[in-house]
Order: C-alpha cells, then sequence, then structure tokens
C-alpha cells in the first residue's frame, strides 16, 4: 500500500508528464506549420480550343487557303474603325520564340495583336509543341514601316511564323487546322514564312473549310 505522501508524488509526476507532452505536443504543432506553409494557389491557364479543321495532305509553296484573296476573306484594312487600346491584347507563352524578345534595334512588340488573333495562336502553339517544336513569331501588330499600306499587321490581325523543328509546308497545314481564317505559306522574298490572318470577329462562328 501506497503511503498518502507517495500517493501525492505519484500524482503530481502524471500530472506534470501530462501537462509536458501538452506542451510539447502544441510547439511542435506549431513549429511543422511554421516550416511548412500551405502553397499558394498557382493560376492555370486554360486549355486552348480544340483545333477547328482536319489536316490537309500537302500545302505548296506561294499558296494560300482558302483560295480567295486575303481581303475577301479576313475583311480588309479600316484604320477609321480600329483602335488600338480597345482591339490590340498583349500575348505571352515560354514556348514561343518572340522575335522581338531577341531584337536590339527594332521597336516592335511581336506580343502585341488583334484580340481574334488569340484563340488561332494558342491552337498553333499547342499543336506545334505537341510535335516538339517551338513557333517562333517574327511580326505581329506593325503600325508602321515594312508592311505595305493596306497589310492586316497594322490592325494586329496578322501574324508571321516560322519552326526550325519541322517544314514551312507542315506548318502552314498546321496553321490552317489551328482555324486562322487565311493561311499563305509565303517563299517570295528574303524569308520564306506562314502568314496568317484573322476576320475582326473571328471566333464567333465556325469557319468551314472549302
Amino acid at each position: 500500500m501506497l503511503t498518502r505522501t507517495e500517493k501525492r508524488w505519484l500524482l503530481t509526476g502524471v500530472l506534470s508528464a501530462l501537462i509536458l507532452f501538452l506542451l510539447l505536443s502544441l510547439v511542435i504543432g506549431r513549429g511543422c506549420g511554421a516550416c511548412a506553409p500551405p502553397p499558394e494557389p498557382v493560376a492555370v491557364e486554360p486549355a486552348a480550343p480544340a483545333p477547328r479543321r482536319a489536316l490537309p495532305d500537302t500545302f505548296p509553296r506561294n499558296t494560300h487557303r482558302p483560295p480567295r484573296p486575303e481581303g475577301r476573306v479576313s475583311g480588309s484594312i479600316d484604320l477609321a474603325t480600329f483602335s488600338a487600346g480597345r482591339d490590340l491584347v498583349y500575348v505571352d507563352d515560354p514556348r514561343v520564340w518572340w522575335e522581338s524578345d531577341h531584337d536590339e534595334i527594332d521597336t516592335e512588340c511581336d506580343h502585341t495583336m488583334h484580340r481574334a488573333l488569340v484563340a488561332p495562336l494558342r491552337r498553333l502553339i499547342e499543336l506545334v509543341d505537341a510535335r516538339g517544336g517551338t513557333l517562333e513569331v517574327h511580326d505581329a501588330y506593325r503600325p508602321v514601316n515594312v508592311h505595305n499600306s493596306r497589310s492586316l499587321h497594322k490592325e494586329g490581325r496578322a501574324v508571321d511564323v516560322t519552326c526550325d523543328q519541322m517544314p514551312l509546308e507542315e506548318l502552314a497545314k498546321l496553321c490552317w487546322v489551328a482555324g486562322f481564317d487565311w493561311v499563305y505559306y509565303e517563299a517570295r522574298g528574303s524569308g520564306p514564312h506562314i502568314h496568317c490572318s484573322v476576320r475582326r470577329d473571328a471566333g464567333t462562328a465556325e469557319v468551314a473549310a472549302p
């Protein structure tokens, strides 16, 4: 039998151990929370819209789809109704090589383009990336110089692209699949490339392939 003093010391020891355990649990819990805070939420870019057309069998040099003038398909330039502040957006994607990011002389910004270009360009980026390529954007919105006075680049509704990892004919096919309204495999001149353009209201209705 334990004496009254022994019982008192035993009870004191149990209570002390319990208090110490609770204090240690509280300190450890706070320490873990400080060392490993919950991650910040990350904004995820929504997936690019699905491709619009089937892959054509061929896309020869110096030809365009559809086989009609660009002005009749994408609409002629109309600077009187164009508003840079309203119509232009800034686009960036680390999977793309943007020429203006590497050009220390020219003042152009190839990230700037008409909002109607964004959806087909995003599709094209996905299609090229899926094939292990890097899309190169050389020209988008160009209000002055370089292009002729009726060029859709002056409204940001045209984009010139290349890709070192695939023949330009294959890239032209992907541009057509991506849904640009007018695609031209332009091999004349000093720098062969694929020129693509869109209507001002591109994306509001499906475009049927001819």
